[in-house]
């Protein structure tokens, strides 16, 4: 890859000026793949235009006419700017600011990426956000992106004084400790098998800072589905009693219009899922809150996965949360088939770095067959022979015969996605897979 042309320092440009420089120049460099807006240190924004053989980096700092003006602003009105111009399509624009800002509030320099789509001219480009080390905030940040860096841990509840709904749920004040505590430990070491996975992951460590900074407790309310309480740290004392927040959320679900999930998701600790055994990711209401909220559900079954999968596990569903945000099931539209295309890879890209050339084989082995077949294998669970499931069950630490089956399938779907040839073509076989 040839570096181009960047300039020596920031350039001081309004808002205006810095939205008219980005169209023009994204226009003048029509064969751009890849285009990143990115928060950088000390409120300077990066723009980066990546062609085939040739970056260009421009680096930009906001100010209006009484000053340094919210960096963030700029880039979230930058990516509405260009929306007509990649193109973007209404769901990716929108998609956009959640991602930013979720990624903002664990502290870390958000940087989206725009990647022009593969076989379709005209189509809309993909989109996403990564998270980056280092302070984003300045004292130019608007009231809305002035967001402290969190502090302390969302896990560290304090049992000795619960709230009284929460203690309604038990039958007595020791069996609700007990309990907990066992949540909480269930929690803790789903989540120190993600932060062992993600650990210098880049790709992955938006997932891990949601992990670590937007998901608290949450207990579920027996005979309810669907309703929880959560626990956090900087919780206020709340005495009323779980009728009460009940019929309080009732009234709060109620009027027009889609509801939004709340900033915060949490994790649902479950020691009695009996034979399941991955996380799964699900909506709820927040009874302790009055809204709706995203759950990632854990079980602590006598059969565990191993570690490295459990932890490849918890940052997907993680990352698939992270893409929620309305109440309901999701429109299946192409933009809801390009996201679960592009959810697919990043499970994709993390197997890659955790379990290498091991699980490199596997896929190579399943696209030979499928190269040699012409068609979807009739019966792909035949395609690895002993040594490669050998060799993958290694690069985890060891397998059961259950799990080695879970990651072979999906190297099996990874030698799909390379054998179409790009994501557009992959996201039509998901929704042709799904019925």
């Amino acid at each position: 890859m040839t570096a181009g042309a960047t300039d020596a320092g920031p350039r001081v440009v309004t808002v205006r000026e810095f939205l008219d420089e980005l169209i023009a120049v994204t226009r003048e460099r029509g064969v751009t793949e890849f285009l990143y807006l990115m928060a950088q240190d000390d409120g300077v924004i990066g723009v980066q235009w990546e062609q085939p053989g040739l970056d260009h980096l421009r680096r930009y700092r906001i100010h209006d006419v009484d000053g340094p003006a919210c960096p963030h602003c700029a880039i979230l009105a930058a990516v509405v700017a260009l929306a007509p111009v990649l193109p973007l399509d209404v769901l990716r624009t929108m998609r956009s600011r959640p991602q930013y800002e979720t990624v903002l509030r664990t502290g870390r320099l958000p940087h989206l990426a725009f990647a022009r789509p593969g076989g379709q001219r005209g189509a809309s480009w993909l989109g996403d956000c990564h998270a980056v080390n280092g302070d984003p905030h300045t004292d130019a940040d608007c009231s809305t992106h002035a967001m402290p860096a969190p502090s302390g841990d969302l896990l560290d509840v304090r049992l000795g004084a619960l709230p009284r709904a929460v203690r309604e749920l038990y039958p007595h004040d020791g069996a609700a400790t007990a309990d907990l505590q066992q949540r909480l430990r269930i929690a803790r070491d789903w989540r120190a098998d993600a932060q062992a996975v993600a650990s210098g992951v880049r790709e992955v460590a938006a997932a891990w800072a949601f992990l670590r900074t937007s998901c608290t407790l949450g207990v579920p309310v027996p005979g309810a589905n669907g309703l929880v309480l959560t626990l956090a740290p900087d919780d206020a004392a709340d005495d009323r009693p779980l009728a009460e927040l009940h019929d309080a959320a009732m009234r709060g679900l109620t009027g027009d219009g889609p509801l939004a999930y709340q900033e915060r998701a949490c994790l649902v600790p479950d020691p009695t899922a009996g034979a399941q055994r991955m996380p799964t990711y699900g909506g709820a209401v927040d009874l302790t809150r009055a809204a709706p909220v995203r759950t990632l559900r854990l079980p602590a079954p006598r059969r565990p996965l191993s570690t490295t999968g459990r932890g490849v596990l918890l940052l997907f569903e993680a990352r698939h949360a992270m893409g929620r945000h309305q109440v309901g099931a999701p429109v299946r539209d192409s933009a809801y088939w390009d996201a679960e295309a592009a959810l697919n890879v990043f499970e994709f890209t993390l197997l890659e770095r955790v379990a290498g050339r091991h699980y490199e084989d596997a896929v190579a082995a399943y696209l030979q067959a499928l190269r040699r077949e012409g068609d979807l294998l009739a019966r792909p669970h035949k395609v690895l022979d002993r040594r490669r499931r050998k060799a993958l069950s290694l690069a985890f630490g060891g397998l059961d015969d259950e799990e080695l089956h879970l990651w072979a399938s999906v190297a099996y779907r990874n030698a799909i996605l390379l054998l179409l040839g790009n994501l557009k073509a992959f996201a039509e076989h998901l929704r042709r897979q799904a019925g």
